[in-house]
């Protein structure tokens, strides 16, 4: 593998990699934190006053690109030292002068990186590490693996330095997938577009985020994608060629999956095509970029798939379209997608299948971690619960004055034993699904010398036991159960 920098005419430095399609674009002479002028053009910098040294020709050759970014960009918010010490345990990983594939750097990389996570150095190297490979991730670095970072290092625990073994993880907003409430709105938000009224930029944005959510497909896979790779089947079933994000040599770099997807999400493309037919005057070929820039001098559209800063202005304007309170990125929607298929008990080569995974070991770590997948059974019920449903609509009451007396409610707790939790104040014939229903319903006259805690326990607890925990996190989401464990919980504490 080798690279290519080129110095542009504003001065920032562009490193494009053979056999990958991401880039490196950084400053080379950015002021650091305490006014020094740096030349990272240079084999080699002093950080003023303390003269630390930072021998670049001491990192490996194809990460030392890498190095240099990440300085341009911390030196000029972290302090020297903090610069120097990431600088020191970077320049320890080694590719042993690999020239393979992208994926088979990537490798090298992660094997290495998993060897200091589960060896006995220090958590604040770890730490440092793992921050240090997150932001890699973020910038969208050759080399550096989302998921690695948010299935397996994002999720690790290693304690601390202290010896008091806390854990050193601080969960983020927005970075994780959408919350229920967030996946509520954003699906309402996103039904509610008048997509004819949307610009082509942000009909772009708003087919990228589709991409993502119907198929969690990566950024990179996204931008990647032609018409050509549109399609529907003999009974009019629209699919999609997806092109694969890991690819292993030059001459498999072509390689797709077919995957089905969504009437509303091929009508979407549809749109975005008929619109470039209008701009172009002439019927797109079926090599266009889905994605593509557009010239504002000539209202042609180039052949040029989106550059990952363009590819984020697309989602940013689609973003500020919908208006949502909270970041949805194609990353959050991959997130969202895998973890559904997780929780509803998907199998792991399945799910690794269209993850686009060869290596499992990266979705073990996701399904040890139900934490991360749909929190705890019981968060799923008290956390999610309190986002989506309403305040309790019905009534607390003694049974002496409950004003419907023959309209009794029967319920079993853990011991199986049939108890009376309240009766039901409506006049006319229930159509939904009691006992458990009821705790949704505006017509419950629930009785206050009742253990409704046992009772809503109990249906949890045959949920798992009928459905398996993997199917049971999906039927728990139901707003009947949801309901239910918002009653307990504002009665617990005392809100009702």
């Amino acid at each position: 593998m080798q690279y290519n920098v080129v110095l542009s005419d504003t001065q920032l430095t562009t490193v494009s990699f053979e056999s990958s399609d991401k880039e490196i674009v950084y400053d080379p002479f950015p002021i650091s934190q305490s006014g020094q002028p740096l030349d990272l053009t240079q084999t080699k910098v002093h950080l003023l006053p303390e003269r630390l040294s930072l021998n670049f020709e001491l990192v490996d050759p194809l990460l030392r690109e890498h190095v240099k970014a990440l300085v341009s960009f911390a030196c000029k918010k972290r302090a020297n030292i903090s610069i120097y010490n990431q600088f020191n345990i970077i320049k320890t990983l080694r590719l042993s002068g690999s020239h393979g594939d992208e994926e088979s750097i990537q490798d090298l990389i992660e094997r290495q990186v998993r060897d200091v996570m589960e060896s006995d150095q220090s958590a604040t190297m770890k730490s440092v590490l793992r921050s240090l490979y997150g932001w890699f991730v973020e910038e969208e670095f050759p080399f550096f693996d989302e998921d690695f970072f948010d299935l397996y290092l994002d999720v690790l625990k290693f304690g601390t330095d202290d010896g008091k073994g806390k854990d050193v993880i601080m969960e983020l907003p927005n970075r994780g997938p959408l919350t229920l409430r967030e996946q509520h709105l954003f699906r309402e938000a996103m039904a509610s577009i008048d997509t004819e009224r949307l610009s082509i930029v942000e009909l772009q944005g708003m087919v990228a985020l589709k991409l993502g959510q119907v198929l969690g497909a990566r950024n990179i896979q996204v931008v990647k994608l032609t018409f050509g790779n549109i399609g529907t089947g003999e009974n009019g079933a629209p699919f999609i060629n997806l092109p694969r994000a890991k690819q292993r040599g030059h001459r498999r770099n072509n390689q797709v999956k077919k995957r089905p997807i969504t009437k509303s999400l091929f009508e979407l493309i549809e749109l975005l095509k008929a619109r470039y037919s209008d701009l172009l005057k002439e019927k797109v070929k079926s090599e266009q970029p889905i994605l593509c820039n557009l010239s504002n001098t000539n209202h042609k559209i180039t052949s040029l798939r989106l550059r990952p800063p363009v590819f984020f202005k697309r989602i940013l304007s689609i973003e500020e379209r919908l208006n949502l309170g909270f970041k949805v990125t194609n990353r959050r929607l991959r997130k969202t997608f895998c973890t559904q298929l997780i929780a509803k008990g998907t199998p792991l080569k399945v799910v690794a299948e269209l993850m686009d995974h060869t290596d499992l070991q990266q979705l073990e770590v996701y399904y040890r971690h139900t934490h991360h997948v749909a929190k705890k059974l019981d968060d799923v019920l008290q956390s999610e619960a309190k986002d989506i449903i309403d305040a309790f609509a019905g009534k607390i009451v003694n049974p002496d004055e409950a004003s419907q007396a023959g309209q009794q409610i029967f319920a079993p707790t853990k011991d199986q034993k049939l108890h009376l939790i309240g009766s039901c104040a409506s006049k006319t014939p229930c159509s939904l699904n009691p006992p458990l229903s009821c705790y949704g319903c505006a017509s419950l006259e629930a009785f206050d010398d009742v253990d409704h805690k046992s009772v809503v326990e109990n249906f949890v607890s045959e949920a798992k036991e009928t459905f398996g925990e993997g199917h049971a996190i999906e039927i728990l989401k139901h707003k009947d159960y949801l309901a239910a464990s918002k009653f307990v919980q504002q009665l617990e504490d005392g809100e009702l």
